[in-house]
């Protein structure tokens, strides 16, 4: 018996070594098609990659020459990536991930992405950084009201009868009050401003309704980035409607 268990002993290291000569480091591109808490299912140019995240793997988000450390959750459908670690067969276990932030931007803007990502899509759109406004349309609104009036609702059809000649394109839509009143009472009356253009858009067709971002209330005394200032209260009651386009697409 004692002989039985040293033998086994001896059988499962050799085991365990065999299988680390067959390991080989590798670094490759892939895109990723599937991921969840077991990993990540990806395609190379050669086929199917498996590949498996450990405590100890590295994930960075490059951009230029920054790189920013980033959590599993940015690993998405989608997503163009390079992995270096240990390769057996068609699986790797990871020591170190890359993607771009123009390629994980991209990823999400096909629908990829999860709501909290979106959100952080949506406040680069508005921020300006990185896309390019393509057409826009204010709608504007009466005092304490949300109700979008019938020529407005002209102009948000034509706006949507146009967007999709944008390419890959998204809406931004951001609501704002005036000053007068309550601050707290301003920012809500924004935020259903917003969403009934935002519901208005999404039902008169033409726009697809996964490209309409979530609705943003910008509250009072805000202006959208290059915006001029509202000339009075009767401007500052607005919803500001922007077709936009990543930076890294062709202008048409």
């Amino acid at each position: 018996m004692e002989f039985r268990k040293h033998g086994l002993a001896a059988i499962a290291t050799a085991l365990l070594v065999s299988t680390a000569a067959y390991a080989e480091p590798v670094k490759t591109e892939a895109v990723i098609i599937s991921s969840g808490d077991a990993g990540i299912v990806a395609k190379t140019r050669e086929g199917q990659l498996n590949v498996v995240l450990t405590p100890s793997t590295k994930i960075s988000e490059t951009s230029g020459l920054s790189k920013t450390a980033r959590d599993p959750k940015s690993l998405i459908p989608g997503l163009i990536f390079t992995v270096k670690g240990d390769l057996q067969g068609d699986t790797v276990t990871a020591e170190d991930i890359r993607f771009k932030k123009n390629d994980w931007r991209a990823a999400i803007a096909s629908k990829a992405g999860t709501t909290e990502q979106f959100s952080e899509l949506r406040n680069a759109i508005i921020d300006g950084n990185e896309y390019v406004i393509r057409d826009e349309a204010t709608v504007y609104f009466k005092t304490g009201s949300a109700v979008i009036s019938a020529s407005d609702k002209e102009h948000l059809r034509a706006l949507g009868q146009k967007a999709p000649s944008f390419g890959n394109y998204r809406v931004s839509i951001l609501g704002f009050a005036d000053p007068r009143g309550n601050a707290a009472a301003n920012e809500r009356l924004s935020a259903k401003r917003a969403l009934a253009v935002s519901n208005y858009l999404r039902q008169v067709g033409h726009i697809q309704p996964g490209r309409v971002l979530s609705p943003s209330a910008m509250g009072e005394g805000t202006a959208a980035p290059g915006e001029a200032a509202p000339a009075g209260n009767d401007q500052a009651r607005r919803v500001v409607v922007r077709i936009v386009t990543p930076k890294t697409q062709l202008t048409r």
